[in-house]
């Protein structure tokens, strides 16, 4: 029996929104590429005397919507699973190094903890003044009272 582990749980998240998700969401915005070239008959052109575009019934718009939100979409996703994912997989180590570099270079990590920390100290001491502000109202108000 194989075993499952983190690495290969997130391997398969990866696979699938980079292909399958991305595919769909193409797929789904190419839907208004149909109405760039056909609309149906509606008040806004006449019930389709006043159309500027090639008139199509309906059932026949939303079919068409459908059948190129598929295609488009099984085109990109197999553009992302066979071209993308290989440039980034051959190309990932070198840019990583290239980011570590970088960020060894700019000293970023002892930057983001001294902000990090500058935040912290922020967040408590406007907690505390907020703190004091309310408990200075309720004396207030329950002194009047």
């Amino acid at each position: 029996m194989k075993r499952i582990n983190t690495k290969k749980i997130f391997s398969y998240l990866y696979e699938q929104l980079t292909g399958n998700f991305t595919g769909f969401l193409i797929g789904a915005s190419a839907t208004g590429l149909v109405s760039q070239f056909f609309e149906t008959r509606s008040i806004r052109n006449l019930w389709g005397l006043t159309a500027k575009k090639t008139v199509v019934n309906k059932e026949t718009f939303q079919d068409l919507e459908w059948i190129v939100s598929i295609i488009i979409g099984f085109i990109v996703f197999e553009i992302i699973t066979k071209v993308v994912k290989e440039r980034i997989d051959k190309n990932f180590p070198k840019y990583k190094m290239i980011t570590y570099r970088w960020v060894i270079r700019k000293d970023i990590r002892n930057r983001f903890r001294s902000f990090s920390a500058f935040a912290t100290d922020r967040g408590i001491a406007f907690f505390a003044a907020v703190h004091q502000g309310v408990k200075q109202g309720i004396n207030q108000y329950s002194r009047r009272n």
